[in-house]
């Protein structure tokens, strides 16, 4: 069992990261260890912006599922993922909330949820918000740092 926030996050995003490469059943059983692992991340540091971040892209990418990715995972696992696009939103905005201006990928995502929830001002806000930031942002740092966990 980790004991480390951070190596509770890196471990969920190499579980993420297998998903592009697996079976869609691995893919599902990557999915859930990618979300317990960010929820014991965030029992440990709850003032970390990356765990909410994270999860939050997890809950949007479950919210895009289709229907038949959905009964593939019903039939596999009995329960399929779930989570809406307001799950998602709620946890990039406690991302901001912690961490003002944490991230340009966090205002993308913002955006993305903002438009699906018909919310359109406030999607180009989040644009605008993406666009004013600096390339160089603490992700570039933190996936830096990946990187060299993974090397």
């Amino acid at each position: 069992m980790f004991a480390n926030s951070k190596l509770l996050q890196r471990y969920a995003i190499l579980c993420g990261l297998l998903t592009e490469y697996e079976s869609i059943q691995n893919k599902i059983k990557h999915g859930y260890l990618f979300k317990d692992h960010l929820h014991k991340a965030i029992e440990l540091k709850p003032e970390d912006p990356l765990s909410y971040y994270l999860l939050g892209r997890w809950c949007y990418a479950v919210s895009q599922c289709t229907w038949i990715e959905r009964k593939i995972a019903a039939t596999l696992f009995g329960e399929p993922p779930s989570a809406t696009v307001q799950d998602a939103l709620q946890n990039f905005l406690k991302a901001e909330e912690i961490s003002p201006k944490y991230s340009k990928f966090n205002y993308v995502f913002l955006a993305k949820c903002y438009k699906d929830l018909g919310q359109r001002s406030r999607a180009l806000q989040m644009c605008d918000a993406a666009s004013a930031m600096s390339i160089v942002t603490k992700e570039v740092f933190f996936l830096f740092g990946l990187i060299r966990f993974i090397v």
